[in-house]
C-alpha cells in the first residue's frame, strides 16, 4: 500500500470517526442485510459491538504505515474470529459492508479512489486475518 492510499483512508476516517456509533451500527445492518445467518455469530450487546469495531478499525488505520504490525495484529485477530465460528467465506460479505457503510457514510466524499484504498486495505486485512485463523495464531 502507497502513501496516496494510506492517507486517502486516514482522511476519510477522520469524516465517519466522530460519528463511530452510528457508522459501526449501521456497518451490522448492512452486514446482516447481506448475510442473516451471520447474525448468529453475535451473542452479546450489538451497540458495544459496534464500538469494538470501529475502534479496531481505528487502529488499523494507525497502524498502516507499520505493515509487519498491522500483519502480525490481524493474524492474531483473524485467529480470535476463527474461534468466534467465522469462516472464509464471511470475509467477502464483510468486505462488502464496509464498502456499503462507508459510500453511506461518507456521501459526496465517498470517491472512487477513496473505495479502492479502503478496497485495498481491507483486502489485505482479509487475507492476514483468514491466514491467521488457518495457522490457528499469529
Amino acid at each position: 500500500m502507497d502513501t496516496e492510499h494510506i492517507a486517502l483512508v486516514r482522511r476519510s476516517h477522520a469524516l465517519f470517526a466522530p460519528r463511530a456509533d452510528a457508522v459501526g451500527a449501521d456497518f451490522y445492518r448492512h452486514l446482516f442485510e447481506l448475510d442473516p445467518q451471520a447474525r448468529a455469530l453475535f451473542t452479546g450487546d450489538m451497540q458495544a459491538q459496534a464500538r469494538k469495531l470501529m475502534e479496531m478499525i481505528g487502529a488499523v488505520v494507525s497502524l498502516l504505515d507499520q505493515p509487519e504490525r498491522l500483519m502480525a495484529s490481524c493474524r492474531a485477530l483473524g485467529a480470535r474470529h476463527a474461534g468466534y465460528g467465522v469462516q472464509e467465506s464471511h470475509y467477502d460479505d464483510v468486505g462488502t459492508a464496509l464498502l456499503k457503510t462507508l459510500h453511506a457514510g461518507l456521501g459526496d466524499a465517498y470517491t472512487e479512489d477513496v473505495e479502492d484504498a479502503w478496497a485495498m486495505v481491507y483486502g489485505e486485512m482479509a487475507e492476514h486475518m483468514i491466514a491467521g485463523a488457518q495457522a490457528g495464531g499469529p
